[in-house]
């Protein structure tokens, strides 16, 4: 079977057609709502769930597919009469490894905060490790570099000759000669890893993303290159997506990551513009500073409740964000954390949250609702200032958290009601009304209802 991954599509009203020249296709291959003609000519219908059909209307909780697809989503009510999760999507050249919650572990999150996003983890079916790039003319030549504890085989895709990368570290990285590709165009590089392998990025000014560069120095011209990869699919042996790993990759708009990676570092997606989705495998256990910083893009990321710690500015200027789950195992929301993600709807902090950072959810346009659980002890300076939207909130803390500054809930919109819980003796909305700090806002404080 050919394994052209670029399809092409018709649309002649509400029937599409593929262009199936390239590649195989039968029904459980095309997502719903896709028809395409088999090899003797026949129209056939698709039955498979899967990004490429359409997203089902968002609910209370979203099964999403790795590009940020809606496959399936049930109100609360649904989701608890549920016994099994929902059947996974299929891909042709991935193989699901499942969704990144235990159908135990949401149902329990559900109960308890009333909402969930839940993503769709994949490993290539081969093992090896896609990167799609997109060559135009006159860069043509580059180099390719990881950091193996084994090595990493190098198939350029364009039938040459493969190269080998040998190392013992997942720290250091080895780097490839030049490849000389004879046109430009589209290709997939596979990685073959025997062992372990780590992605690799670099700071340095005019260097950045480690995948792919014109030269292992600082230059110019390797910014070329990084934005050359358009999608990764990610295969067996990788165990990390390092420090600055997709750093400036402006065009990648799609990866996807098995849970054989454990960690999530520093600017790994940092300024990828392009990246619209992404699946947090369940045994990642931290997101580290800036990981998506500036990743205009990017409207939903699905994390699991494996993850107990998220950054400082790892969501900072996520412009389009809208949906993000953050689940109980999270103790605390770092600085700078979700500021100016404008499209961020509504926030729950988890009873897991003990302190909410400086400017952590500041300017959060579109916020209108936030739920703060009662064992949040500390808010920081401007954590929800200018966040001019929000009608609602609730705070579920009887002792009033340590509020650092009367600046924290700056530009309150007129409206805004901060609700706290209701006491028989009020003693409770007393003890916020006068605490420090919280004084400023008592105006705008009530009980929540009996």
């Amino acid at each position: 079977m050919a394994t052209n991954p670029y399809v092409n599509k018709v649309v002649f009203g509400n029937i599409t057609l593929i262009d199936t020249s390239n590649v195989t296709v039968t029904p459980d291959k095309l997502a719903d709502g896709y028809t395409a003609l088999d090899a003797s000519g026949a129209l056939i219908t698709g039955t498979a769930k899967s990004g490429g059909g359409g997203s089902v209307p968002a609910k209370d909780v979203n099964f999403r597919d790795y590009d940020g697809t809606i496959v399936n989503a049930y109100t609360k009510a649904e989701f608890a009469a549920l016994t099994a999760m929902p059947d996974n999507p299929s891909h042709e050249g991935l193989t699901s490894q499942g969704w990144n919650w235990s159908f135990a572990d949401a149902q329990a999150y559900v109960a308890k905060y009333g909402r969930l996003e839940i993503g769709q983890m994949y490993i290539t079916d081969d093992g090896k490790t896609r990167v799609y790039i997109h060559l135009e003319q006159g860069r043509t030549s580059p180099m390719l570099g990881v950091c193996p504890n084994g090595t990493v085989d190098v198939d350029w895709g364009d039938g040459t000759a493969h190269d080998t990368l040998t190392g013992t570290s997942t720290s250091t990285v080895k780097w490839t000669p030049n490849h000389a590709y004879a046109a430009p165009g589209d290709y997939v590089i596979k990685l073959t890893v025997t062992g372990s392998m780590r992605f690799y990025g670099n700071d340095s000014s005019n260097q950045y993303s480690g995948l792919l560069r014109y030269t292992s120095s600082a230059d110019g011209r390797n910014s070329i290159y990084r934005n050359t990869i358009r999608r990764v699919e990610i295969g067996s042996g990788v165990t990390s997506i390092g420090d600055n790993s997709f750093y400036y990759c402006y065009s990648l708009t799609s990866i996807t990551i098995p849970d054989s990676v454990t960690s999530i570092s520093n600017n790994a997606f940092r300024n990828c513009y392009g990246l619209a989705s992404v699946t947090i495998p369940d045994r990642v256990w931290s997101i580290s500073s800036n990981a998506f910083y500036y990743c205009y893009s990017l409207t939903s990321i699905t994390i699991p409740d494996s993850v107990t710690s998220i950054g400082t500015y790892a969501f900072y200027y996520c412009y389009t964000l809208a949906s993000v789950t953050i689940p109980d195992s999270v103790t605390r929301i770092g600085n700078y954390t979700f500021r100016n993600c404008y499209g961020l709807a509504s926030v729950t902090i988890p009873d897991s949250v003990t302190s909410i950072g400086n400017y952590s959810i500041y300017q959060c346009v579109t916020l209108a609702s936030v739920t703060i659980h009662d064992s949040v002890t500390s808010i920081g300076e401007n954590a929800f200032s200018s966040c001019t939207g929000v009608a609602e909130y609730h705070l579920v803390p009887t002792t009033p958290p340590t509020l650092a500054n009367t600046n924290a809930f700056n530009s309150i919109p007129a409206d805004c009601i901060i609700y706290v819980p209701y006491s028989a003796d009020h003693s409770v909305l007393d003890a916020y009304k006068t605490a420090a700090n919280w004084s400023t806002y008592a105006s705008k404080m009530q009980e929540e209802p009996e």
